[in-house]
């Protein structure tokens, strides 16, 4: 769980009715991100390692000094040979994945790195300048390295390909085939590397099973935090360590879930509610401030659904100017002054807040 998230914050993040649904919990981690070359450039220490150093200042002689890498200053496939931007890169990229080479993630990530600086300066050879920069920043790691970047190239070929034409029957089907591509290009190192979207998958199958099941709730809260415990460990109920907003999102989202909420009075609710968050790591004082954001929800769900019946019941009554104005009024008198007008922005482009029923514990 990537993020600290404890407690309510602001209207406007998790309770505000503008927005009109969170995205499903867990949202697993991408493989490549986004990786700023440039930031690395500007925040990392000038200073290379001493045999860069010195193969700098050997770069203008005939010397055929040994460098780090086996090679001579005056071979084409030396570290002389790169400028001093892409020195300056490697010695980071030496510092920051140098000894993690070992693991097929961290190889990816540093061929990411450096693909991605190189297709921008060279954007007809930018291949071949990577495996000349890996064989040259790397050479113990070469072969490994080589041979993850032929298959994360396979592996983008082949997505390219499902993208834009490949079909399947169902998004199992389409997973399905995705798992036997990996495996079929890293082998077992694709667990490895998709790591975070196979913890990702186990806890979606879980949920999945749950909102088909007739568990009554508080038997679907305790399985579902068990299931979190299994995959993540039990930091996932530490608050410190983890994301309880989404955590909770997770499963209030299910429709099976919303459905038994609704259909349960106000009181067993809110201990449904409480129970699903005390479970999760949240304190007595946490618990209280959700129970007091439960009942400002709660209320604005019972003005929006008052304020759509008067506004239909207008709406039979005038027509044109007239109609427009009653309906201000009637915003501004449920609402005030300043949501009203967020309210009717909101309108004017089709989007009516209070058409959709009211998420509980979630908006």
């Amino acid at each position: 769980m990537p993020s600290k998230k404890t407690t309510p914050t602001t209207e406007s993040t998790i309770s505000n009715p503008r927005y009109r649904k969170t995205a499903l919990a867990l949202s697993g981690l991408l493989l490549l991100g986004s990786i700023s070359t440039l930031v690395w450039l500007n925040s990392t220490s000038t200073n290379l390692p001493s045999v860069w150093q010195q193969t700098k200042t050997n770069n203008k002689s005939t010397a055929t000094t040994a460098t780090g890498n086996g090679l001579s200053a005056t071979d084409s496939n030396s570290i002389a040979s790169l400028s001093a931007e892409e020195q300056q890169l490697g010695a980071n990229l030496q510092q920051r994945y140098g000894k993690k080479l070992d693991h097929p993630y961290w190889r990816l990530q540093t061929i990411e790195a450096l693909k991605r600086y190189l297709m921008e300066k060279y954007p007809y050879d930018w291949l071949a300048k990577l495996k000349t920069m890996l064989k040259i920043l790397f050479p113990e790691h070469y072969e490994q390295l080589l041979a993850s970047l032929n298959a994360i190239e396979s592996y983008n070929d082949w997505m390219a390909q499902l993208k834009h034409s490949m079909t399947f029957n169902s998004p199992e089907e389409r997973t399905k085939a995705i798992w036997d591509k990996r495996l079929q290009l890293f082998g077992e190192d694709a667990k490895v590397i998709w790591q975070a979207q196979v913890k990702q998958e186990k806890v979606t199958a879980v949920l999945q099973q749950l909102d088909q099941s007739n568990l009554p709730l508080n038997s679907k809260i305790d399985r579902y935090v068990q299931t979190l415990k299994d995959v993540y460990g039990t930091e996932v109920t530490d608050p410190d360590k983890s994301q309880p907003v989404q955590q909770m999102e997770g499963l209030l989202t299910l429709n099976s879930v919303q459905e038994q909420l609704h259909s349960m009075p106000p009181e067993q609710r809110q201990q449904e509610l409480r129970h699903l968050r005390k479970a999760i790591g949240l304190d007595e004082a946490a618990l209280k401030r959700w129970d007091e954001l439960d009942a400002e929800r709660n209320q604005r769900a019972s003005a929006g659904q008052s304020y759509m019946q008067e506004r239909a019941a207008l709406e039979k009554q005038y027509q044109g100017d007239t109609l427009k104005l009653h309906i201000q009024a009637l915003q501004i008198r449920k609402f005030g002054a300043e949501e009203a007008q967020y309210i009717r922005n909101e309108e004017e482009t089709g989007f009516f807040r209070y058409q959709q029923r009211q998420q509980i514990g979630i908006n």
